[in-house]
């Protein structure tokens, strides 16, 4: 009967526990497209995966696993989306980190990494697979959530290709700092 007793008071919390656990949701559990999806860019770099000497070069997201050594000034990098998906590569054009962007001032000639996509939906991790440098040429439509950029297409391009794009779609690349590829004064 003791045997009976003990069981029964040990199993009793055990039971509460479990039955309380599925009841309640954990406040550290929410879910948040905005949070999650920032979590899933930074979690991945991006390097070219098209055309990648080129300056209109696609990037896709990729996994890093290995460093730039002494000697090999190249990143070991397996894509894990876009026509690259499942594939090694030995690259030097990476994109180590990026940030959003926000409603901010953004001057004219600035770089930034445009989805090239760009969905209506904020935070669409579906259509990540696609990514292009771009120069800020107008930023007369923010207060609208829209930014203007040019897509040159090499050094000396004069009529480069343009577009209005989304902000939620647009990061700034942090490292390595990029610029302009054009030599021409704006």
């Amino acid at each position: 009967m003791f045997k009976k007793i003990v069981a029964w008071c040990v199993m009793l919390p055990l039971l509460f526990i479990a039955g309380c656990h599925h009841k309640k949701e954990s406040p550290y559990n929410r879910g948040n497209d905005q949070i999650s999806y920032e979590r899933f860019l930074s979690e991945h770099i991006f390097a070219a995966c098209m055309n990648a000497q080129h300056p209109f070069a696609t990037y896709s997201l990729a996994t890093l696993l290995k460093k730039p050594a002494n000697d090999d000034p190249r990143y070991k990098v397996k894509f894990i989306n876009g026509a690259c998906k499942g594939r090694t590569v030995w690259t030097t054009k990476v994109i180590l980190r990026t940030a959003p962007v926000g409603t901010g001032e953004l001057p004219r000639g600035t770089v930034l990494l445009r989805n090239y996509w760009n969905p209506t939906e904020k935070f669409d991790q579906e259509k990540t697979d696609r990514w292009n440098i771009g120069v800020v040429t107008s930023n007369a439509r923010v207060d609208q959530g829209i930014v203007d950029l040019e897509f040159p297409r090499d050094r000396n391009d004069f009529n480069p290709a343009r577009e209005g794009i989304y902000l939620h779609n647009v990061r700034y690349i942090l490292k390595p700092k990029a610029q302009d590829i054009r030599t021409f004064l704006h």
